[in-house]
């Protein structure tokens, strides 16, 4: 297996502000692989509060494909011995994609799942003046749900009014980015009960969201940076009503799915989610938002470039061409003329970061 990888930096519309910081861009990794002759790729952002970037995540793959063994079922064992992380995040998706063209069958088929159907997406309005997140929220006339971030400042309540003022039409959710203290959610909740806010996201900190555990809120709350894996599940249940499951988190579509599955079980509610990224880095999230109760995959429509298959937004709602998770068959030349090189370790090549030309 030839597998390359080079990171890429990608500029955001304009800066997007949540709690403790402002963010102009990211810079993402990018994997491509050829096995047998089929072709596949993958885009991961990371986890950026873990101190994750396109250039640690790909020194993370440096170091772990020499040891990988070369036929696909061995690889993924080794894939999912790797710390979670948009690393393996983007490895898994490879393997998935390379699995899925050999059975001759769609990566949705693999994953027991039907064919891609458009979901409902909320929108993210960053934190600024409540008159520039109302303008904001207008911009986005086809949206049905809005996300607002919230630094828990006292402008909060107002940022909240505005937007609600602006549009009354939308389903309403905001997130602190554990910015939050107990005394503003306290402080807080009367004007987002009156705003009709329908869900509070990670307002806590993760490590001091214990003061959450008898808590009883009027409206659900959501673990985001609480919950990383499945490790964590069954604590966070005991403190929050909603999951938010990102792929980058987790460690890819692998880890995802029995999450999803293993929050249902507890009585949570399901939030697909993603750390930003283009239409390819949604690709796998999008297959587990399909039995999501709530979706958050707008990252593409907040970033000045994309890339493909991209991702079609319209009523309010993202959703991918099926063809998207089938990968073209290979020539028969290609076939031949890699099934000697398929007894082979995996190759790894890597190219310098390519710089990406803002608009």
């Amino acid at each position: 297996m030839l597998i390359s990888t080079f990171t890429e930096q990608v500029a955001l519309r304009q800066p997007l502000s949540i709690a403790g910081r402002t963010l102009a861009g990211q810079q993402v990794l990018r994997v491509s692989a050829r096995y047998r002759g089929w072709a596949a790729e993958a885009e991961a952002a990371g986890v950026f509060y873990r101190g994750e970037s396109g250039a640690t995540m790909q020194k993370q793959i440096l170091a772990s494909l020499p040891d990988m063994p070369c036929d696909l079922a061995g690889m993924w064992q080794s894939v999912q011995q790797m710390p979670v992380g948009g690393a393996r995040n983007a490895l898994d998706w490879i393997l998935w994609q390379l699995e899925a063209g050999l059975r001759g069958m769609p990566v949705y088929r693999l994953a027991h799942q039907p064919a891609p159907r458009a979901r409902v997406t909320m929108v993210t309005l960053g934190a600024d003046t409540p008159a520039a997140m109302a303008a904001m929220a207008i911009s986005y006339p086809a949206a049905r749900a809005l996300k607002l971030k919230l630094d828990g400042s006292s402008d909060d309540a107002v940022r909240v009014a505005a937007v609600r003022k602006a549009r009354p039409d939308v389903s309403l959710s905001v997130d602190a980015n554990e910015g939050w203290t107990m005394a503003h959610l306290d402080g807080i909740m009367g004007k987002l009960l009156e705003h009709r806010v329908e869900l509070i996201e990670q307002p806590l900190p993760a490590k001091q969201d214990a003061a959450l555990d008898h808590y009883r809120s009027p409206i659900p709350l959501a673990a985001d940076e609480s919950l990383q894996t499945q490790d964590e599940l069954e604590q966070v249940a005991q403190r929050y009503q909603v999951v938010n499951i990102k792929l980058d988190k987790c460690g890819g579509l692998t880890a995802a799915l029995p999450l999803a599955s293993a929050a249902r079980r507890l009585g949570m509610r399901v939030m697909v989610g993603c750390m930003g990224g283009r239409s390819m880095a949604l690709l796998p999230a999008f297959i587990v938002a399909q039995e999501a109760d709530l979706v958050d995959l707008d990252a593409p429509l907040l970033m000045a470039t994309d890339n493909q298959p991209s991702a079609r937004y319209l009523d309010g709602c993202i959703d991918f061409d099926a063809g998207a998770y089938t990968l073209a068959a290979p020539a028969a030349s290609a076939t031949s003329a890699t099934s000697a090189k398929s007894a082979t370790p995996a190759l790894l090549t890597t190219y310098p970061q390519a710089q990406h030309a803002s608009a």
